[in-house]
């Protein structure tokens, strides 16, 4: 996922450890991206499969209730930090003791329980969300070729219609401020017209 973030012009620190303070531990951060003022940290999860609705719960009501109070303490070692770390500032590309326009926590999983849900204040978006948005790759969610209906069967390879170009989350182009939008919004998810 790193990779993606960084082919998008995105500043990214991979398991940034925070000091700790005689009050808190935040302990290590697993994703910053930083662009234009903006910085997300992301904590990542990597669940099992669950079997059963009393699993997704406890999910909700375990894993990811910590991830978002982890999560809070993380967002603040970054601002903190932020302030007077010159090596976290650079590796972010800002200016030490500049502040950023926004700093945003997101509880990135890899299962898709409990998606758009807030932990603490924090977003939970799944792994595939993120690295649909990253990519653009929307419309591959769409069926053009009626695999899913089974209608491929009665076409002909001349009867199949692929749209000349995919539509875009970004009719603008990439930027952090899009992503963002994308990912708040659900906009992966929105129906292709």
């Amino acid at each position: 996922m790193a990779k993606r973030f960084e082919e998008k012009g995105i500043h990214v620190l991979l398991n940034y450890e925070p000091d700790r303070t005689t009050e808190d531990d935040p302990g290590e951060i697993d994703l910053i991206c930083a662009q234009d003022g903006q910085i997300l940290v992301l904590e990542i999860k990597s669940t099992f499969l669950r079997r059963s609705g009393k699993d997704a719960w406890l999910h909700g009501t375990t894993t990811l209730r910590k991830a978002g109070l982890q999560l809070r303490r993380k967002v603040q070692a970054v601002e903190n930090a932020l302030s007077n770390n010159a090596d976290l500032a650079t590796a972010l590309d800002i200016e030490q003791g500049e502040k950023p326009s926004a700093i945003r926590g997101w509880i990135v999983d890899t299962s898709i329980e409990h998606d758009h849900e807030r932990f603490d204040g924090f977003l939970k978006v799944s792994l595939e969300e993120v690295l649909i948005a990253l990519r653009d790759d929307r419309h591959l969610l769409n069926d053009p070729k009626g695999l899913f209906d089974a209608t491929w069967k009665e076409r002909s390879r001349d009867d199949i219609t692929i749209p000349n170009k995919p539509q875009t989350l970004y009719p603008d182009g990439f930027s952090i401020f899009r992503f963002i939008e994308v990912i708040e919004s659900e906009a992966v998810w929105d129906e292709l017209s």
